[in-house]
């Protein structure tokens, strides 16, 4: 699944954002509803980056006339995807303003409970991304060598001619530099390499054995609890690491390549609330991983088990 670099302050309430009586049949919007349903649909699958662009220019055109729609406006997944739209596209300044509005909305209780913990999440994240933007790394070497060491891990997993033994290989291929760098550094932090690379690591320890994932597990852990590492990406890795030893998954973040060689969620813990769990970290909705994940890996199923991580 590609990842769309957006992936991803208070604010004066704007003209046409005033509350409005959530019970009102009158209030309820059924063409806003599709207009932000075509929206989240165009930014999550659109290949061109000017319907992106276009898609985030109309949803902020939206949020400046209106506000945040509510759920009895225009129902739970409209509202929910305007604010997965907003608080992952949109740029940083416009992301934070957002979710000031978003938190004006939590008293009156006219969002999911899951797009107000996801905006709340996202926002943390933002604030993150902003304060290392302008922080040079203690490790820019560390920071390259993880660049590099990525494109070799992702040139194989583009969608058109996968090759599965090709994969296999660039894997075998990282394998040692990654485990070199866990040795020396542990898993680098935000503070060692900054935001991007950090990220990129732990995404490439998800390509390699089980053993490894399980001795980068607790580091990770302690990284994401000192605010130096991506709470989203400790989930992908435990979800991972639980399938490993055969449990169940927690977050979501792990499919699987069933008999009919079609991924799908692997088994989980307490289903009905991991929309919640997912939100708290920051991930989207369960629903709308799983579509673009199948819809955005190569051919990867067959007889081994695959995790929809990119």
């Amino acid at each position: 699944m590609r990842t769309r670099a957006l992936l991803l302050s208070a604010l004066v309430p704007l003209a046409g954002s005033c509350a409005r009586p959530e019970t009102a049949t009158a209030d309820k919007d059924p063409a806003l509803a599709a207009r932000i349903e075509h929206l989240v649909d165009t930014f999550l699958t659109a290949d061109d980056d000017a319907k992106t662009a276009a898609a985030l220019t109309d949803a902020r055109g939206i949020f400046e006339r209106d506000g945040i729609p509510s759920r009895a406006r225009v129902g739970d997944a409209a509202a929910y995807g305007f604010v997965l739209i907003n608080m992952l596209g949109q740029p940083p300044d416009l992301r934070l303003q957002f979710s000031a509005k978003v938190q004006k909305e939590a008293a009156r209780q006219a969002l999911p409970e899951d797009a107000l913990a996801f905006a709340n999440a996202r926002r943390r994240r933002t604030e993150v991304e902003e304060r290392y933007r302008a922080r040079a790394p203690s490790h820019p070497e560390l920071r390259d060598r993880i660049s590099q060491l990525l494109k070799d891990d992702q040139a194989v997993r583009q969608k058109a001619g996968f090759d599965r033994t090709a994969m296999e290989a660039a894997d075998r291929r990282t394998a040692g530099p990654l485990k070199a760098i866990f040795d020396r550094y542990g898993v680098p932090t935000y503070d060692m390499v900054g935001v991007q690379a950090a990220a990129d690591f732990v995404v490439m320890v998800q390509h390699q054995p089980p053993a490894f994932r399980l001795e980068v597990l607790p580091r990770l852990k302690a990284n994401v609890d000192a605010g130096q590492a991506d709470p989203g990406a400790y989930a992908m890795v435990y979800d991972r690491t639980e399938r490993d030893q055969g449990r169940k998954q927690l977050y979501g973040e792990a499919l699987e390549c069933t008999t009919g060689k079609a991924l799908e969620e692997a088994p989980l813990v307490d289903a009905p609330s991991v929309n919640l769990r997912r939100a708290a970290l920051g991930l989207m909705r369960m629903e709308l991983y799983a579509r673009l994940v199948r819809e955005n890996s190569p051919d990867i199923c067959g007889s081994v088990a695959a995790s929809g991580r990119r």
